[in-house]
């Protein structure tokens, strides 16, 4: 088989590589093992420009949320599926102090767009608090799992899908091209997440694997319809499912990860709200991120035809569309 490009991963950063290069009428193949633990499948999906734990705007975050919006939009026309849907986020204050600094925040002119002036009232009857929320504007969801489904699909359709761990070993790579086992290809680009920790080619890279854990809850009481950010995130997933998080792995130690997130995220839930639920499952995922929060792009600095997109992080969502 031969190919333009070949692409390792696909997850955020390989579908939206994958799209950018069939615009523009290039034949990609990708190679994914498709396990569902991955970074990108857990993520919350939420495509939200303001940090808010300290009320910044994330990182070139207009630039990234605007264009996104915009690739989403075409990606589901290609796709013909929907992408994306409309939530709000509400942030919780927990202080006087931090309903201050909201409103300190929207005096800056860059913030002023997505942090609204107008305190709401709490979205649920089961969620209490002592102040009002703040609403961040321009927000919504992704709509991770059908993309990968659907996308997958029409590459298959095509056999320019392939379902195993990618081999080092059976990669040839030449001065203008690339082999792997019967697969020729000009450029193999690698969007394969914290794997990349384990990639010959790329190991001086600062890749850090962060874990990340969630829970999904069954509440029909609680009736929430935005997505909530107090310590972690409450967001709506329909038919009174939720899910909450996500934990971040540095704080705890590999081998009680699960039993310490679960009670971590058990604890904090109970302090949100006091609405009886069912825990539906219990999910850990890894995120490929860097110390200063930057995206890994670039061409091998040896192998020509080899190349870097990685290292998308906690705000892949928003990034993934400019990084490729």
């Amino acid at each position: 088989m031969k190919a333009d490009y070949l692409i390792v991963g696909f997850g955020l950063a390989g579908i939206s590589l994958s799209y950018q290069l069939e615009s523009i009428g290039k034949k990609v193949i990708v190679i994914d093992s498709q396990h569902y633990t991955k970074a990108s499948i857990v993520a919350a999906g939420l495509y939200n420009p303001v940090i808010l734990n300290r009320f910044t705007l994330a990182w070139n975050a207009e630039e990234q949320i605007n264009y996104a919006k915009h690739f989403y939009d075409d990606l589901s026309a290609y796709l013909n599926i929907a992408t994306k849907e409309k939530i709000p986020v509400y942030r919780k204050f927990n202080n006087i102090e931090e309903q201050n600094n909201w409103f300190t925040s929207i005096d800056k002119p860059k913030l002023a767009t997505y942090l609204s002036p107008y305190l709401k009232d709490s979205p649920s009857k089961h969620i209490e608090s002592k102040h009002q929320f703040g609403e961040v504007m321009h927000t919504g969801r992704l709509l991770i799992k059908p993309i990968v489904d659907t996308y997958k699909n029409k590459l298959e359709n095509k056999n320019c899908f392939i379902t195993e761990e990618f081999d080092h070993d059976s990669l040839s790579i030449a001065t203008e091209s690339i082999t792997y086992k019967n697969i020729t290809a000009n450029k193999i680009v690698f969007c394969e997440g914290h794997k990349l920790k384990n990639n010959p080619l790329f190991s001086k890279t600062h890749l850090v694997g962060n874990k990340g854990s969630y829970l999904i809850i069954k509440s029909p009481e609680l009736k929430l319809k935005v997505a909530l950010k107090s310590y972690y995130f409450l967001i709506p997933l329909g038919e009174d499912n939720y899910k909450f998080g996500a934990t971040y792995g540095i704080h705890f130690k590999e081998d009680n990860y699960l039993e310490k997130t679960k009670e971590e995220l058990v604890r904090r839930l109970e302090t949100l709200t006091k609405a009886p639920y069912q825990i539906i499952d219990h999910i850990t995922g890894i995120r490929p991120t860097v110390t200063d929060r930057r995206p890994l792009i670039g061409q091998h600095s040896t192998h020509k035809p080899v190349y870097l997109l990685n290292g998308l992080g906690t705000r892949g969502v928003m990034l993934a569309p400019t990084a490729s």
